[in-house]
């Protein structure tokens, strides 16, 4: 934990360098990066990533752009000792495609009352925004870093988390602590529920649906198991954690059969399982097949672990410490409900982490996404105080 004085000095100099033209710089970058239409699905990033390195380059940090596959790309920057990271920023790319009827044009991201609109506006351009010009300030400013700081833009956050899979399958990443911009509305939120899913499949024997007797019907036996299912999702409501809540599960989907008039012969569903902190591939799998039982088998798809930092956490105290004095207003702590990529960085990295963005959740992939402006300026005021109070001083 930083000292009183310390996070004293940082708001002082936050608001003697902060001016409209940065905040006003901050609502611009985020419109900008709107624009770049990042869509995933399809996946492309590219032109986001060229933006960023733009504005990163220009601000006198070190820029790396990866293209660990066509069109896919992750931005690292580093500013000050890239082997003393004592923070990450991080944010992705990538946004939800622009499904549905808009008022305005997805990617046009149109300003009004004090409201960017926009794909991408919360969840999550807007916090990437307010890194940018963040680390445009303290660049600009020319802070003599003594340690360092890295800001970290990935791929494919949308997906199958491509981006932050391909860096740690390279490295393991070393910082102090790090921040997930994701859309808080300004909160201080400690983690998320992980998430797991898989596949669960039922045989059968296929024969002519004339004389079923000759077969043995696979989606008769995944009857069973959906009910089996059933009973052990609602045993989870004892499975509980103090800050994030209960464990879930449930079935998505399901498909079996070729056609009308032939017993089918497999059947298959898939099947999320949220994660509390702890919570293993080889315990939730162990589970779910001793509730399957014998009749059917239990694949596994992805996982990705839940993430807490404490709440004592000087990280924690910091961020609630800074943000009250540039707010004038004492920051709500709490828990992000969806799943993000904060695990990457707390579980397999060892970096305690927190998520605080602007922008709500209950904007994110939504028609007519928006954000407020001044959650972008409040966020991006927020991490310029951060950036300045851990690489001023060792």
């Amino acid at each position: 934990m930083k000292t009183e004085a310390k996070r004293e000095q940082s708001i002082r100099w936050t608001r003697e360098h902060m001016t409209k033209e940065w905040e006003e710089a901050a609502i611009t970058c985020a419109a900008r990066l709107i624009r770049c239409k990042s869509y995933n699905p399809p996946g492309n990033e590219k032109e986001t990533a060229a933006v960023a390195a733009e504005i990163l380059e220009t601000a006198g940090f070190q820029v790396e752009v990866e293209e660990f596959e066509p069109n896919r790309c992750n931005v690292t920057a580093t500013y000050g000792d890239p082997e003393d990271i004592a923070l990450i920023l991080n944010g992705h790319m990538d946004v939800v495609p622009a499904f549905g009827e808009w008022e305005r044009e997805p990617s046009g991201a149109q300003r009004e009352n004090g409201v960017l609109f926009g794909r991408g506006s919360c969840d999550m351009l807007g916090g990437c925004a307010a890194i940018l010009t963040a680390a445009s300030l303290i660049g600009s400013a020319k802070v003599e870093p003594k340690r360092g700081i890295m800001v970290l833009l990935v791929s494919d956050e949308e997906d199958m988390n491509r981006g932050i899979r391909h860096i740690l399958s390279t490295k393991k990443l070393k910082a102090d602590c790090a921040v997930i911009a994701e859309p808080t509305q300004c909160e201080i939120q400690l983690g998320n529920r992980g998430f797991s899913s898989w596949y669960v499949k039922t045989k059968g024997v296929g024969c002519h649906a004339s004389e079923p007797w000759n077969g043995v019907n696979a989606i008769y036996k995944m009857g069973e198991v959906i009910r089996r299912i059933e009973t052990y999702a609602d045993s989870l409501s004892e499975v509980q954690n103090e800050y994030l809540g209960q464990a879930t599960c449930c079935i998505g989907t399901i498909k079996g059969g070729i056609r009308l008039n032939t017993v089918p012969d497999a059947c298959e569903i898939e099947v999320e399982r949220r994660l509390l902190p702890g919570e293993t591939p080889d315990r939730i799998k162990e589970e779910l097949q001793k509730a399957v039982g014998e009749w059917g088998e239990v694949l596994d798809r992805s996982f990705f672990p839940a993430s807490l930092i404490e709440r004592d956490h000087p990280l924690v105290e910091d961020c609630r410490e800074l943000l009250a004095g540039i707010t004038e207003q004492e920051p709500a702590v709490s828990v992000f409900r969806a799943c993000t990529e904060a695990s990457m960085f707390s579980v397999l990295c060892d970096i305690p982490t927190l998520l605080l963005g602007p922008g709500s959740l209950d904007q994110a992939h939504r028609i007519n996404e928006f954000c407020r402006e001044q959650d972008i300026v409040d966020c991006m005021k927020l991490f310029t105080a951060l950036i300045y109070c851990y690489i001023s001083e060792r």
